[in-house]
């Protein structure tokens, strides 16, 4: 008999163990989780170089490639863009007009990929009121001093927030969290689909359940947050979250996504607990990447003031993985990097500063990367 109380205790213990040591992670996330300690990184101080612009009102998001500055923003009155030219400082012209019409949008989105087609650089837009997909060629615009849309896609209308291009009209697209009610949200996803014929060829799941509920939906959707940068070559979507310090990689022809997480942080228990989404701490604001390396800016703080007119906090901190989820790097910067983005042609990392439009960037070939 005591044998058998003794069984039964021992038994009642280690399910209580396992009970309270189960890994919530598995709960949510649709990939494995693999942690990385970022003691072994190389911490590299870095000096950035300023860029110098006379015309034109730099602003907003931005994008490079080689000399053209392209920004976006509403600030700008009947178009969407401007486009400035680094080398000489001038600005080049306003493109995508605003409005209602055939060859018009009344929002689009900044631009999340830059890509050749033939010679011609190109991106896509989305316009969400009008259901318009925009190929939008952006070396035949700077040439006729015009906007030149290569194609117009009446496309069905769904939230899509990045959109990256790939050869043989495909189409990679975010499905962000969608708040459905009060207490619950939709997670998120990515889908495969044909440009032309508008076919979803695959959907990849990043969570195991399509929505969540929490007393605060607006959490769930928060909580879900990433900024995303596809891999040149097409291969891998990579997500940075802002509410973890976790960066995610979705390998596009096997569908298995890989979250690599900083040693001793916290996990996906977040979605259950009472915190305030205001209260969290922020860990990876922006990304971009080339065939090599993953570049993320990273917080690891509480949010500051995000109103509009509040300056925006310094962040100088770039972690910089490669594509497997190692991190290879920590660049300390001299000047906030809040938002990057990556030029291939002289490889180097731009931002353009929150707080007042000065724009600079690291050499990434002085550092060897």
């Amino acid at each position: 008999m005591n044998k058998l109380y003794l069984a039964t205790t021992i038994f009642v213990i280690i399910s209580l163990l396992v009970c309270c040591n189960r890994n919530i992670d598995s709960d949510y996330f649709n990939g494995d989780i693999q942690y990385f300690d970022d003691s072994h990184k190389i911490i590299k101080n870095v000096t950035s170089k300023s860029v110098s612009l006379d015309d034109g009102i730099q602003t907003g998001m931005i994008a490079v490639y080689d000399s053209l500055l392209i920004c976006w923003s509403p600030k700008y009155q009947d178009h969407f863009f401007s486009i400035i030219n680094l080398d000489t400082g001038k600005e080049i012209g306003l493109f995508c007009e605003k409005g209602q019409g055939p060859r018009e949008a009344s929002s689009v989105n900044c631009i999340f990929q830059l890509f050749k087609k033939e010679n011609d650089l190109c991106t896509f837009l989305w316009g969400y009121n009008q259901s318009r997909l925009f190929l939008w060629n952006i070396s035949q615009s700077i040439e006729k001093g015009m906007t030149v849309y290569d194609t117009i896609v009446t496309y069905e209308k769904n939230r899509y927030f990045f959109l990256f291009y790939q050869p043989d009209d495909i189409l990679y697209v975010n499905r962000p969290s969608d708040i459905l009610n009060r207490e619950e949200a939709t997670t998120p996803f990515y889908e495969k689909r044909t440009i032309s014929t508008q076919e979803v060829i695959r959907k990849y799941l990043i969570y195991k359940e399509p929505l969540l509920r929490n007393k605060d939906a607006t959490k769930l959707e928060y909580s879900f947050y990433t900024w995303d940068v596809i891999k040149p070559d097409g291969s891998k979507i990579a997500q940075a979250m802002r509410y973890l310090p976790q960066i995610n990689i979705l390998d596009t022809h096997t569908g298995h996504v890989v979250g690599y997480r900083m040693k001793n942080s916290p996990d996906f228990s977040f979605f259950q607990n009472d915190t305030e989404i205001n209260s969290m701490n922020i860990y990876y604001f922006n990304i971009h990447a080339d065939n090599n390396y993953i570049y993320a800016t990273y917080w690891g703080k509480e949010m500051w003031n995000d109103r509009i007119g509040d300056e925006v906090p310094f962040f100088n901190r770039i972690h910089v993985f490669d594509w497997s989820g190692k991190q290879i790097y920590e660049l300390v910067t001299d000047r906030s990097f809040l938002r990057i983005w990556f030029d291939p042609v002289r490889n180097r990392l731009y931002t353009i500063d929150t707080n007042t439009d000065d724009i600079y960037y690291i050499d990434l070939f002085e550092l060897d990367l």
